[in-house]
């Protein structure tokens, strides 16, 4: 085919324009880049004010605004499961304005669900926050006083012991899942809309146990309205260093808990998401910080952002094979 002088022109004129755009675009970024940030950041909540992931998300924010001279606010927004605030963060604008608190409920967990439409890789992981593990709680009526004893005791009655959750498909209900998958039992799970009602419940003697976050049980325990069977972690928590593991207590290599990390949109330039990570590390070195967080239970994670996106990919991994091993039905 051949080209007219004028054709050929004209086609040497577009292409210049598509390129002197494009460096456009790319100047405009990074200097967005550059003056990051400079308006409001919103950092989003996957669940109600005063729970555990509430409380965390308070203190990064306070934590990370003093760091990078900007206000930001935490934006509750429960539902889903954690759809909702997920959702949310991917449909955002990738400015670095709105960020998402996730955890391995809405991230790791949620995606191994049939309604739900989303992966881990539709959010850039910005930084690793925090590590908390569970701890295993019962009415001081309930006869076992140790996970053998529970397992013994389920092993004999199949599937009349009831747990109780703070709703299906959360981090703790796939925690009970696990004990029950390694201990080989069968018990019946009771899920509650919130951590709660299903502790008052369980204070109550309505049901026999549950797995939660310590925050939320240590009142009760100090109060002996509750005892503790087992904490969920690979060690014993420094809350309660009298407590076992469940590794302990007759099922080596069990390990179950919550983490958190930050969440940003797709295509957010990576010179923000280097800010973001920088000041959020500075953080979790913080010594005033990790005292905060140690008395929530947790530790915080100081790994790299690669490190921290191959963690939650195989978290991601680990849960989706122990949902469809055991048949467990998330959807509520």
């Amino acid at each position: 085919m051949f080209y007219s002088t004028r054709s050929a022109t004209g086609l040497s004129l577009i292409l210049n324009a598509c390129i002197t755009l494009a460096a456009s675009f790319a100047l405009a970024n990074s200097a967005a880049a550059q003056s990051y940030p400079n308006a409001l950041i919103r950092l989003i909540v996957p669940n109600p004010p005063a729970g555990a992931s509430d409380t965390i998300a308070r203190l990064v924010a306070s934590g990370l605004s003093k760091r990078l001279g900007q206000q930001i606010i935490v934006d509750n927004r429960a539902g889903g499961t954690g759809a909702v605030a997920t959702l949310a963060t991917i449909h955002a604008p990738p400015d670095g304005y709105t960020l998402l608190v996730g955890n391995g409920s809405n991230m790791a967990i949620d995606p191994a669900q049939q309604k739900i439409s989303y992966r881990p890789r539709d959010l850039i992981a910005v930084a690793p926050l925090i590590t908390i593990p569970f701890v295993v709680v019962a009415h001081p009526s309930f006869p076992p006083n140790t996970i053998r004893e529970l397992i013994a005791t389920a092993r004999r009655e199949p599937g009349k012991i009831d747990f109780a959750s703070s709703g299906t498909g959360g981090a703790a209900h796939l925690a009970s899942e696990l004990l029950k998958a390694m201990g080989k039992v069968d018990m019946v799970h009771v899920p509650y809309k919130g951590a709660a009602p299903a502790f008052l419940d369980v204070v109550g003697g309505r049901v026999p146990f549950m797995t939660g976050d310590v925050n939320s049980a240590l009142p009760f325990l100090q109060s002996r309205r509750l005892k503790a069977l087992a904490v969920t972690g690979a060690q014993r928590m420094d809350l309660l260093p009298d407590v076992p593991t469940v590794a302990e207590s007759g099922l080596p290599g069990y390990e179950a808990g919550n983490w958190f990390g930050i969440f940003a949109p797709l295509k957010t330039p990576t010179d923000i998401i280097a800010t973001l990570f920088k000041a959020t590390d500075a953080l979790l070195q913080d010594s005033e910080f990790k005292t905060r967080i140690a008395t929530l239970g947790g530790r915080v994670m100081l790994i790299s952002r690669i490190e921290f996106e191959r963690y939650v990919a195989a978290e991601t991994v680990k849960r989706t094979e122990l949902i469809k091993a055991n048949k467990i039905v998330l959807e509520n």
